[in-house]
């Protein structure tokens, strides 16, 4: 499928979604089922990284991440794209001074129930939780807290709980994953873990973090020099305990995901132009992966 820069996926039946992530950034409405794009529409900011779509609504967030916006979009019975219906833009900033000197809007995830949208902004070391309004036919977003994450540790991707009371946040800057709970109101750190061994010394890049369908395992990449894929058991409370970790055999991994049946994980390495598949079962055994060579490979779906 031809288009400018395709990066990060999302999927509805036949109708893919890809953003564009170039300086004019752009979101491209795809029917698998006929082969052909429906349409195309303006993300009003610059290097779009990452869209969801809303579990409830005919809605898609977009994430800006060089301009620091977050943009809603609506979409027709068709899967096509029908309108910007709001654009947030954020300016903020925090301690690193090379990469958070502005605000860099990296990811936004919808609960299960789509009511909220928690949008991760690793230049002001923030998640955003914003509601969704629709009044007069028109849809908006509305912010309803914020998030302090970790100073310094640059908040790039997340993933809920089972019981959506638990938050974990991939810190892309310290290599680390930070957990949040939900107590009286509010979202309070909890815990932070490294997503790297204790003698390591090196470039840090968490990138993607991926829990089980049975709440009972997290998965996580950290990029940089390090280049390795983390598990950790969620224990009773929620909180995590180390369990193992592995190469991913390559350079980068922007993104992971389980096969359907969850008994694969496939890892895409940007920089080495592959993807690598590990054998979840096998405990990342150094015999048990296989590779895939894939230009610049950012992102994996089903």
């Amino acid at each position: 499928i031809a288009m400018s820069n395709p990066s990060f996926l999302a999927r509805n039946g036949d109708i893919l979604y890809a953003v564009n992530e170039d300086t004019n950034g752009m979101l491209t409405a795809y029917d698998l089922k006929n082969d052909t794009i429906l349409n195309q529409a303006s993300t009003a900011g610059m290097h779009p990284c990452h869209v969801s779509l809303s579990p409830d609504k005919p809605l898609a967030v977009v994430s800006n991440y060089s301009s620091g916006s977050l943009a809603l979009l609506s979409l027709n019975a068709n899967g096509s794209i029908k309108q910007m219906e709001d654009l947030v833009e954020f300016k903020g900033s925090s301690i690193n001074k090379e990469r958070q000197k502005q605000s860099h809007v990296h990811s936004a995830f919808f609960t299960k129930n789509g009511s909220q949208v928690f949008v991760s902004d690793l230049g002001a070391d923030l998640i955003y939780v914003f509601g969704i309004e629709h009044v007069d036919g028109k849809y908006s977003l509305k912010k309803i807290s914020e998030i302090k994450t970790k100073l310094g540790g640059g908040p790039r991707h997340l993933t809920f709980s089972k019981d959506e009371n638990t938050i974990y946040s991939v810190l892309e800057l310290t290599g680390e994953i930070e957990v949040f709970q939900f107590s009286n109101s509010n979202w309070i750190s909890k815990q932070i873990v490294p997503m790297f061994p204790k003698a390591f010394e090196g470039e840090h890049g968490g990138a993607d973090i991926k829990i089980s369908s049975n709440g009972k395992y997290i998965y996580a990449t950290n990029r940089g020099s390090a280049n390795f894929i983390f598990k950790f058991k969620v224990e009773e409370n929620n909180l995590l305990k180390f369990e193992k970790y592995s190469s991913v055999h390559g350079n980068s991994p922007r993104n992971l995901n389980f096969s359907p049946n969850e008994n694969k994980m496939l890892i895409s390495n940007q920089n080495s132009n592959d993807i690598a598949i590990l054998d979840v079962g096998k405990n990342f055994s150094k015999e048990n992966y296989k590779m895939i060579e894939i230009p610049k490979s950012v992102c994996v779906i089903f």
